[in-house]
This record gives C-alpha cells, sequence and structure tokens, in this order.
C-alpha cells in the first residue's frame, strides 16, 4: 500500500497538535473506521472533524494496515497523519530578534524517546530551538514525535555535521554555551545567569558531553542532587534538559517580575 506521505506522525496527542498548529502541512489523515464513526467524545472521532474542518483528506484504514503503516510495537490509536520529508532549519533562524536566545544542542542523544521528551521540553519551557547532530544521534522519527506528544513539529531542530562547529556560530551569534556536565570545576546551574542568550548543552544517555565539545563551552553547569543520593547516577538526559530549562525560565519570569538577579558569570 502506497502512503501518501514521506513520514508518519501517530497517536491522538501528535495528530490534534498537528491539526490544530500545522494543519497545511499535513497530506493525509488515516484512521481507523471502527473509531472514526463514534461520538466526538472518542479522541480519534473528534480528529476526524477537525481533520475535515481544515480541508484535510482524511481516509478509512483497518486496523492491519495502521500496524504495519505505524510499525512494529506502535501505539498509534487509530490514527495516522502522513506529512513530507521533515523541514529542518538553519541554526541562525532559531535565534530570536526580540529577548535572549534558549536553545539545546544534544551531544549524541541516540534514544529516541529521550529526543521526543526533550523536545516536548523543549515547546513547553519555551526554548527557540534544538540542535542535534545528523550522525551518531536519534533523529526525528514517528516514535520522536509520539514521545513528544507532537512538539518534534511545533519546535525548530536543526542538523548539523558537526556539533563544535556549530558551537562556533553559536558563539559568533551573540549566545553563551553551557554544558550541563559533572566536570571539574562546573558550578550549580542556578548560579548561571539565566538572563543571557544561551544554549544548554547535554550529552548521550552513557558518556554525556564529550570533552571535546564541553571545551568549546563557555561555561560548566550541574543539577544538584540531595546528598548521599548518587549511588543510581546521574539523571536522565530528558529529565536533566527539562530540569535545566525550568531553571532558565525560572529566572527569567523572575527578571519580568523585577526579581532577577542579575548575575551568573562563569
Amino acid at each position: 500500500m502506497t502512503s501518501p506521505g514521506d513520514r508518519a506522525v501517530y497517536g491522538a496527542g501528535p495528530v490534534r497538535e498537528l491539526i490544530a498548529r500545522r494543519a497545511k502541512t499535513i497530506r493525509a489523515v488515516w484512521v481507523d473506521p471502527q473509531r472514526a464513526g463514534r461520538s466526538t467524545s472518542d479522541p480519534v472521532a473528534a480528529i476526524v472533524v477537525a481533520a475535515r474542518a481544515a480541508g484535510i483528506r482524511v481516509e478509512d484504514r483497518d486496523r492491519k494496515a495502521l500496524d504495519h503503516a505505524a510499525g512494529p510495537d506502535a501505539r498509534h490509536q487509530g490514527v495516522i497523519a502522513w506529512l513530507g520529508a521533515f523541514d529542518y532549519v538553519e541554526i541562525a533562524a532559531m535565534v530570536p530578534d526580540a529577548g535572549p536566545a534558549l536553545l539545546l544542542a544534544l551531544d549524541g542523544v541516540e534514544d529516541p524517546r529521550n529526543l521526543g521528551a526533550i523536545l516536548r521540553s523543549a515547546y513547553l519551557l519555551g526554548a527557540d530551538g534544538v540542535i542535534i547532530p545528523e550522525h551518531r544521534a536519534a533523529q526525528v522519527t514517528a516514535i520522536v514525535a509520539k514521545a513528544s506528544a507532537g512538539a518534534s513539529e511545533l519546535v525548530a531542530i536543526a542538523q548539523v555535521g558537526n556539533l563544535v562547529r556549530a558551537l562556533a556560530e553559536l558563539r559568533e551569534l551573540g549566545l553563551w554555551r553551557v554544558a550541563v556536565a559533572a566536570t571539574e570545576g562546573a558550578q550549580p546551574i542556578a548560579t548561571i545567569d539565566g538572563t543571557l542568550p544561551l544554549c544548554l548543552v547535554l550529552g548521550a544517555e552513557a558518556t554525556g558531553v564529550r570533552p571535546l565539545v564541553a571545551k568549546h563551552c563557555d561555561f560548566h553547569a550541574i543539577i544538584p542532587m540531595a546528598e548521599g543520593r548518587g549511588a543510581i547516577g546521574s539523571f536522565n538526559v530528558s529529565v536533566a534538559a527539562s530540569l535545566a530549562l525550568y531553571e532558565v525560565r525560572r529566572q527569567r519570569e523572575g527578571q519580568g517580575k523585577g526579581q532577577g538577579k542579575g548575575q551568573g558569570k562563569g
């Protein structure tokens, strides 16, 4: 069976967000007919109504066809949206004209569910974009889109061949690079001035930020753990990203209320 697009985004939540925010990017929506005709209290039936209202082609497909299109073990929930090739952006396009930039750069995050969770946090906590390597790292796939609850389609993503060169470009664009890594001399992340234009750099699940990448960062920061609780290791990378982003957001909102610290030099 020929698909009407280059890639699939599946699951009620991600597809609903796509229709609400980027309907023009959707080529077709496949739905389970056993759910499509139910009352709109069923999320798939509600998606059908919204898709048709947006002028999107809706096609019935049985469960077997949906299972095949989504892939093994995928929880598609009876709905798949088909889109064109993913539209990566240039790094410079992610830097806003007004206000301090906030970007994430991921150094070899390979688990697609971790990438999806990071993209979800990046979107919810106000990041302007996420930078991922082209090689030895998770790419934006249907699994990532599902794990991100659709945020992969809503936050800007740049794909780069060399992360060190990307960090050099960020410096030229006026951003300070913060390696979230337990290196010698790393300071608690709350002491970093979150009101500066920043790029938070996080590393792979097992190895963290590579030394060469960390060397090209201006600050090194750690997320402090409760005393005596380090026996199980450090935070998962997606959790670390969420905590780091939240700290920056907390500081920036505090500044907006006249409570910013105005400090944070390495």
